[in-house]
């Protein structure tokens, strides 16, 4: 494969300077599944990063940023990462748990007062971050409130007042609109914007420069385009709302730091605690028990097991990490069509970024993802 698939030309529309790829020979088939997704028309673009303990030992680019014309996909572009925005809302949580502000086991309507739909009075932090509340997947109010253009206190009000569908701690029921609550909660404890507040609690701990929240305008023309149902991810309003479920905007290498970062027993790049190792402990062990599970409409399980803000593999069969990944292994998807994964036994990170949406299943049948992952872990077992 020539080196020009793994990194492309940088845009003469751009002034950044596009980095030095890294190229690492043993994932030379890894590289070519990602490529086959370009050729063969499944996504525009594909960006792809692998970190083992910490280190970026290599990654692969291809495609373009959007469909047909467009700027080359390459080490500076940025993807709206979708649902992985929500390890990134757990971990600021957690710092908050971790400097005493809150406790996992309080009661959302101890915080938000305006929390009073119908069976939602004894929810906890801790319920929204394992997605045992019940809550439904989404705001019905979603559509409306993205078409007036509400602020980020009136999204969290809407998710406010929603009924749970099931009842609280009987499965692990994914919802975005729990997250939005986080937002909500991690706002009022910090008392600065919920943007402000990732930017201190996560983003400049872990040195992530080109992980964004409620984005810069410059940073526009950098940005993969969204297609699916959020499209209002590729206008600026969607752009600066900051959504905790669903808002932030990354590249390939930024998220398997992030991830990496979770291999560290809570330290950060400069060696200094960053997240307690007792709270890393919880966002990456089961909190939902034997629960049945998942994110209905993608992939549900018989045990759905899920951590603060990570979805575990455990015993999971048909898992989106793939075959070869160990139980241990902590994931996220995002709907936009990205996935981030790590597996501890190995100290591997990968993120997987392309711009097409879930719903169309072209990451499962065939499957996509896991079949690149296998690659990624084969190969590095092998040179190991």
């Amino acid at each position: 494969m020539s080196a020009a698939r793994i990194a492309s030309a940088p845009s003469t529309r751009c002034a950044r300077r596009v980095p030095e790829p890294v190229v690492t020979a043993p994932l030379d088939r890894a590289w070519e599944i990602a490529a086959s997704w370009v050729d063969d028309g499944v996504v525009p673009g594909v960006a792809v990063a692998v970190a083992q303990d910490g280190e970026l030992i290599g990654e692969f680019y291809a495609g373009k940023q959007a469909a047909g014309a467009g700027r080359p996909v390459d080490a500076t572009t940025l993807y709206t990462i979708a649902s992985i925005t929500k390890p990134f809302t757990a971990a600021a949580l957690m710092r908050l748990v971790d400097q005493g502000q809150i406790q996992l086991d309080e009661t959302i309507r101890r915080v938000l007062p305006s929390f009073n739909g119908a069976g939602t009075r004894e929810i906890t932090i801790r319920d929204l971050l394992c997605h045992l509340a019940g809550l439904p997947k989404d705001d019905p109010a979603e559509d409306q409130l993205w078409a007036r253009k509400a602020r980020f206190d009136e999204v969290v009000a809407s998710a406010a007042m929603l009924t749970p569908i099931s009842p609280r701690g009987t499965r692990t029921s994914y919802s975005n609109a729990g997250y939005w609550l986080l937002g909500g909660v991690i706002a009022e404890v910090s008392g600065t914007p919920f943007p402000e507040a990732l930017r201190a609690l996560v983003l400049k701990p872990l040195a992530l420069t080109q992980t964004y929240i409620a984005p810069p305008e410059n940073t526009y023309e950098l940005m993969a385009r969204r297609y699916g149902r959020a499209k209002i991810m590729n206008a600026p309003y969607g752009r600066s709302l900051g959504s905790p479920s669903s808002g932030i905007f990354a590249n390939a290498r930024d998220l398997v730091r992030f991830a990496s970062a979770f291999l560290r027993n809570g330290a950060g790049p400069d060696g200094k605690l960053w997240l307690s190792p007792s709270s890393v402990k919880l966002m990456t062990t089961d909190q939902t028990g034997s629960l049945p599970g998942g994110i209905e409409g993608i992939l549900t399980w018989p045990v759905g097991a899920w951590g603060l803000g990570w979805e575990l593999k455990g015993e999971k069969r048909s898992h989106w990490t793939g075959d070869l990944t160990s139980p241990p292994t902590f994931a996220h998807p995002g709907q936009s069509g990205a996935m981030l994964w790590v597996d501890p036994a190995t100290g591997i990170a990968s993120a997987i970024l392309a711009n097409r949406d879930l719903s169309t299943g072209w990451w499962l049948s065939p499957a996509r993802w896991a079949r690149l992952s296998n690659a990624i872990i084969a190969a590095l077992d092998r040179s190991a």
